[in-house]
């Protein structure tokens, strides 16, 4: 078996010959010319082919003057080789005339398209301002013909614009292919990347890309200038806190906004609110009075082309008078002289005392200013406050100044009185309890505490657990070199219910039975202590009937009888607790007492008849005496005397 192989494209050219003179007799000759590449770069190597299916050929291939190929020809085929292509105007011709085809000629040219790597884009400004039209232009590589060239806009890998022209053109004319983009810039659209694509036609729907250039584009929104926030004046040599602020901008990031007074930058704090806001703040301390003007500069440091903005303010620096108030001590009776001064006055100044909101005196002055009040010192009036109150008039009427100074009259008084606060409102046995004392004095009152006369040294009284011996008159002295007063409290201490006791007809119970005879009259009372008074609760038995609740705590019995037998319970309660008591009563049946005593008089009668018959048989023994026995008759009356038993008493 044969192996055939194509190992290069004489072989392959030799392969299609050798099928088109198979098949020559039917179809007539063919030529073909192809180039390798399809398109060459200008300076660039290119190989021409020409072939045909012509059994006996005569090929011609003929350039224009000046081009002289390296040629390798066959039977049916030849090869040019051109190291670099140094002509825009390239046309491969190649004819054949085919002996055995009755010499006929057939001919193929093909103009090979020539091309260039120079892409040239119109740079856009450095940046772009959103919602502003721009264009975006690109200028194609030399290419002839003129119409196999494609130039295309991308946006990311997105065709948004595509150009090429219908012309060839003329060699000898550099005439370059231009696609010009038209755009509006936003903010999505900033980093956008545009990309212009040059490529050349190889027919059939194929393009071959030559070269591309791409841009970057940077947007920026800068629509409102910075807007000073702060305006108000501001007290020489004290700190105050200026804020600008620029709306509406983007990228926020990359926004600068800075503060300058006198043409020297202030340091300063720049935060960023929300997306599209910058916000600075700077702490400034004047040093000088009058009118200083500020100003707030927001630039794009990375974009120098964007102007600067700005926006700029006179701040009024003042001088504020020294205030002064003096309210004096003052026992309580005499008059007390308040005095509101201000010093070093430069400018028209209102000058008030107030008490809370109420002006007392109002004088204005543009030196200096004292004004006075008189008030008699009171204890009423002790801790009360007086306001002393400059007003400045600045330029701008709207912002004048206010300063205030504030004193508090204190009036010497004994103590007007002696309260007495108790942690809880009764005194419970067991329960904690606290007591203090207040007395509103000046100065301050000192507190003493006594008991039922007994003096206790302590301002607050603590007690943990509040038992019996608690109870009892706590009596709270205040005083001060002005005087005392004093106030009184009476415990009284509330417990719960305790030392039960129970008693029937007068008899004290103490846990054992209590038995009565049936018939009886029963009186049963209940006795206890607690306070406050406790009540008192009898449950009988509940088979009892006939029973009379009395007084409190008394049940009566008028006729005992067996139903009223049981248990019966007291039970003793108040709001603090609960204490209890049994009864228990037995009832005797009297029918059955009866029958045991003539038992018992029966059993005594017969042991005393015993007792007596065995006396008098022991007493006939000891003397000898015999009676006869009570024996039955004789039957014949034949039976002697003698055989009758004899029985001796002993």
């Amino acid at each position: 078996m044969m192996d055939f192989r194509i190992t290069s494209p004489i072989e392959c050219n030799w392969l299609f010959t050798l099928l088109f003179i198979l098949t020559a007799s039917v179809t007539g000759f063919e030529v073909w010319i192809d180039t390798n590449p399809s398109a060459v770069e200008f300076g660039d190597s290119l190989e021409v082919n020409c072939s045909t299916t012509c059994a006996e050929p005569i090929m011609t291939v003929e350039y224009k003057s000046g081009i002289h190929p390296n040629r390798r020809n066959g039977t049916n085929w030849s090869t040019d080789y051109f190291p670099s292509v140094q002509k825009w105007d390239f046309a491969a011709p190649c004819s054949v005339i085919c002996k055995s085809d009755g010499r006929q000629l057939k001919e193929e040219k093909k103009v090979v398209t020539v091309y260039n790597r120079e892409l040239n884009i119109t740079s856009p400004p450095e940046v772009l301002e959103v919602n502003k039209t721009y264009s975006l232009e690109c200028i194609g590589p030399r290419v002839y013909p003129n119409n196999k060239l494609k130039l295309t806009w991308l946006r990311g890998s997105e065709i948004v614009q595509r150009n090429f022209t219908g012309e060839e053109g003329f060699p000898d004319d550099d005439k370059r292919l231009r696609n010009i983009f038209q755009f509006t810039a936003s903010m999505s659209g900033d980093g956008q990347e545009y990309t212009c694509l040059a490529e050349v036609d190889l027919g059939s729907n194929t393009t071959k890309p030559i070269t591309n250039s791409s841009v970057t584009l940077q947007t920026y929104s800068f629509l409102d200038p910075p807007r000073i926030l702060d305006k108000r004046p501001i007290e020489v040599k004290q700190e105050a806190t200026l804020t600008c602020e620029v709306p509406n901008v983007y990228p926020a990031e990359k926004m600068r906004v800075r503060w300058f007074q006198d043409g020297k930058e202030l340091n300063s704090v720049t935060t960023r609110p929300n997306s599209n806001t910058v916000r600075t703040t700077t702490t400034w301390k004047p040093q000088v009075a009058g009118l200083m003007e500020v100003v707030c500069t927001a630039d794009f440091e990375e974009y120098p082309s964007v102007p600067p903005k700005n926006d700029s303010v006179f701040i009024e620096v003042f001088v504020f008078p020294a205030l002064e108030i003096q309210v004096p001590i003052s026992p309580e009776g005499n008059p007390v002289n308040i005095t509101c001064s201000v010093f070093n006055v430069s400018g028209e100044l209102q000058l008030s005392l107030k008490n809370r909101n109420d002006i007392l005196v109002n004088e204005s002055s543009s030196t200096g200013l004292s004004i006075y009040y008189t008030v008699d010192a009171e204890a009423k009036l002790d801790g009360q406050q007086y306001i002393c109150e400059a007003e400045l008039k600045l330029q701008d009427p709207s912002t004048s100044r206010v300063k205030k100074q504030v004193d508090t009259l204190h009036v010497l008084y004994a103590p007007m009185e002696a309260q007495i606060f108790k942690a809880q409102e009764d005194w419970i046995e067991g329960k904690s309890q606290n007591l203090t004392c207040h007395g509103a004095g000046n100065p301050a009152p000192q507190v003493f505490w006594t008991k039922d006369g007994k003096i206790l040294s302590r301002e607050i009284l603590h007690i943990p657990s509040v038992q019996m011996w608690h109870s009892g008159l706590y009596t709270c002295t205040v005083t001060n070199e002005y005087g005392s007063r004093n106030s009184s409290v009476n415990s009284v201490i509330l417990y719960k219910p305790r030392n039960t006791t129970t008693s029937v007809n007068n008899q004290t119970v103490s846990g054992v039975p209590v038995t009565l005879s049936e018939g009886d009259e029963v009186t049963i009372i209940c006795n206890s202590s607690g306070n406050p008074t406790p009540t008192l609760k009898w449950e009988a038995p509940s088979n009892g009937r006939n029973i009379q609740d009395g007084p409190l705590g008394v049940l009566h019995i008028s006729h005992a009888t067996s139903e009223h037998q049981g248990i019966y319970k007291c039970t003793v309660t108040n709001k603090y607790g609960t204490d209890e008591k049994e009864v228990d009563i037995r009832i005797k049946d009297v029918t059955w007492n009866s029958l045991w005593v003539i038992l018992f008089v029966t059993i005594g009668i017969i042991i005393a008849l015993i007792i007596f018959g065995l006396y008098k048989k022991w007493t006939a023994l000891r003397s000898g005496n015999y009676e006869v026995q009570n024996n039955p008759p004789l039957s014949n009356g034949s039976e002697h005397q003698d055989k009758i038993p004899l029985k001796e008493f002993q």
